[in-house]
């Protein structure tokens, strides 16, 4: 009896160091602050400004842009000017000569041997030469690279869309390691009072010595399970400053509001797949293909000009052998000219190129229309897995307040039956193992449905209704 008396009273006592040391042991809700911390929306905005990648792909549209202006001076006539002034003799030759990089002469050989004196050359004048009709080449040619553009733009959509869900997605990440962070300290926490519970019982020889080198492992290992949750963090909180575009820099502390309280209605119907920016930049990929392959379609037949020039000459030459003295002939006016005609332009080696170009093209057109059929497929299954994962973490988020809740009575209990000398330590331990568990099930599960929201929103396309739910935008 008297060891029983005993025994009740340590328990009592301990009991009562539990339920003081007990009520430390719960994982710490973030305490709330005068300043509002970094929300995720505020993370989104900061990677679509800085982030490397969303800015690549607005200075590659911005250029894409820019080659339509490029293809429409194609409707321009070539015009420019062109003068020359040279020294030389009068040295000329009589018949043809192949194209060279010597200077052409011309003229009647003299009859007398040349002394080897110089005069001065001049010519100036404006060119025009100007493309009447294409058969629809040039339209087709400023269509492709309008579609180019059209295509650049959606992809920088897409690509912003892509920064911003990795920016949502990193945030996600570091609230969940800090949630699991929490989690490991309160186990920590609890298996330190469980620790020095045993060592009383075991000093007190109600426990056997086995009991304290379990619960000494335990501790240990709980405190290797915080050093793992604790590197977990850091590296979260790495990848989010680089996905911010800040990478390397620290910081500030995130607002943890979404770990409160999940959505309460089901995001928005999604749109169409074919209107997703993935799937809208491949669309005018396709329109691009098909208006090279109408460019093709003329690009070997006759090409017609109207050309016109305006020249002057000017030389020092009086006759051969007979050169005027200083600066004769450096003004382009001893002789006016003019010309005006018409040229055809008709290849038959552009024929047989642009016949193979075709072929080409034909397959380019085939593989874009099947990537596009590829795109659609991959985005209509993303969202159905997206549906499937919103579902499951909507389910799981209802389910884990029961089981935290059952997992919280059952570790009280397997304490007082520990305490009171009812069950082994190993019971214990597992109570202990099964309330971190339901602790961090809880934690995580409104993130959980957070994430199914991101997944929804990416897969249609469309982050606004995700940022508006988690605190605007």
């Amino acid at each position: 009896m008297a060891s029983g008396c005993r025994r009740c009273l340590i328990g009592g006592a301990v009991a009562a160091m539990v339920a003081v040391l007990g009520g430390m042991a719960r994982p710490a809700a973030t305490p709330p602050t005068g300043r509002r911390g970094l929300t995720l929306a505020e993370a989104v905005r900061r990677a679509l400004a800085y982030y490397p990648g969303a800015l690549v792909a607005a200075r590659n549209a911005a250029a894409a842009r820019a080659q339509v202006g490029v293809a429409r001076t194609s409707y321009l006539p070539v015009t420019g000017i062109t003068a020359q002034f040279d020294r030389g003799t009068d040295n000329a030759v009589l018949g043809p000569t192949f194209p060279s990089p010597l200077p052409a002469i011309s003229g009647t050989v003299p009859t007398k041997d040349y002394f080897g004196g110089s005069a001065w050359t001049s010519a100036a004048g404006v060119y025009f030469n100007w493309e009447l009709f294409d058969f629809g080449r040039r339209a087709a040619n400023v269509n492709f690279y309008r579609d180019l553009a059209a295509q650049a733009s959606q992809h920088e959509q897409y690509v912003r869309l892509q920064v911003a869900a990795h920016a949502a997605d990193t945030f996600l990440n570091v609230l969940a390691a800090q949630a699991e962070q929490q989690v490991a300290q309160a186990d920590v926490s609890r298996w330190h009072t469980v620790d020095q519970i045993v060592r009383v019982l075991v000093a007190q020889q109600l426990r056997p010595g086995a009991d304290a080198s379990r619960a000494d492992a335990e501790l240990a290992g709980a405190r290797i399970r915080l050093a793992g949750t604790v590197q977990a963090a850091e590296r979260a909180q790495a990848a989010l400053a680089e996905a911010v575009g800040n990478a390397g820099a620290a910081l500030p502390a995130l607002d943890a509001g979404l770990l409160a309280a999940a959505p309460s209605s089901a995001p928005p119907a999604a749109p169409d797949v074919a209107l997703h920016p993935q799937a809208r930049a491949q669309q005018q990929a396709v329109a691009a293909s098909r208006q090279q392959g109408k460019e093709l379609a003329v690009a070997d037949r006759p090409r017609f000009y109207l050309l016109g020039a305006a020249y002057g000459r000017g030389t020092g030459v009086v006759a051969p052998g007979d050169l005027a003295a200083g600066a004769t002939g450096l003004s382009p006016t001893g002789a006016g000219n003019w010309a005006v005609g018409a040229g055809l332009d008709f290849s038959f080696t552009r024929l047989a190129q642009v016949r193979r170009q075709r072929a080409v093209q034909r397959q380019q057109l085939a593989a874009a229309q099947a990537q596009y059929a590829q795109i659609v497929q991959r985005l209509a299954a993303a969202r159905r897995q997206a549906a499937a994962d919103l579902a499951a973490a909507e389910q799981v988020s209802k389910d884990s307040p029961i089981e935290l809740q059952a997992a919280q009575m059952g570790e009280a209990q397997a304490r007082a039956r520990y305490q009171a000398g009812l069950s082994a330590i190993v019971d214990l331990a597992n109570a202990e193992q099964l309330l971190a568990r339901a602790q961090s099930d809880d934690a995580l599960s409104r993130l959980q449905v957070w994430r199914g929201w991101l997944e929804m929103g990416f897969a249609a396309g469309d982050l606004q209704p995700f940022l508006r739910a988690a605190g605007g935008y």
